[in-house]
């Protein structure tokens, strides 16, 4: 799809380690763009509630979070922030079409399995790293689709209702170029 004017509210969802928070960054830097990530959010309220920000209690946590508070909780809190607004790791439907009730553009980024493994384990965050490509796979699988209900993980039909979907797998300066044109940001 391509995107008629200059987005001023940029949602990114994706599969893990797929290139959300790079992407974002260069928005941050090269535009000027707010940065909110539901990903520290949802880590935060984990620290906060359960002492640990180990993927399964995040997991949990996100999960209590969108049933208990409303299925698009953390895009809601997120979308108080400046404009223009860039907002990673959007992972619910109930998160996506609050970013699209919003006027926001929606871009799901994928890359293949084994790349976001070896990116992942090179990042060293938490226990993560002692996972095996068997486990990645197994809990990323959790993602694509926990349920029906707008406050379920559904990254599946998060993709199909993007309006740019891209994969990453060309060298990083690319990969952020094509971002920045196919989100209409290039001059």
């Amino acid at each position: 799809m391509n995107i008629s004017a200059k987005p001023e509210l940029i949602g990114i969802a994706g599969s893990f380690a797929s290139g959300k928070d790079t992407i974002a960054h260069a928005l941050e830097a090269d535009y000027g763009f707010t940065h909110v990530s539901t990903g520290d959010m949802v880590r935060e309220a984990a620290m906060r509630e359960r002492g640990s920000i180990e993927r399964p209690v995040l997991f949990e946590v996100a999960d209590e979070h969108r049933h208990r508070d409303g299925a698009g909780v953390f895009v809601v809190h997120a979308l108080e922030k400046p404009r223009p607004l860039v907002v990673t790791g959007i992972r619910s439907l109930g998160e996506a079409k609050a970013l699209k009730a919003a006027g926001g553009t929606l871009l799901f980024i994928d890359a293949p399995a084994q790349v976001r493994y070896e990116r992942m384990k090179a990042r060293h965050r938490d226990a993560e790293t002692e996972l095996t490509l068997e486990q990645f796979e197994a809990n990323e699988a959790k993602e694509w689709h926990s349920g029906e209900t707008d406050a379920d993980f559904n990254l599946r039909d998060i993709k199909a209702m993007a309006d740019v979907v891209m994969h990453n797998v060309v060298p990083l300066a690319e990969f952020i170029t094509e971002a920045e044109s196919r989100l209409n940001l290039a001059a």
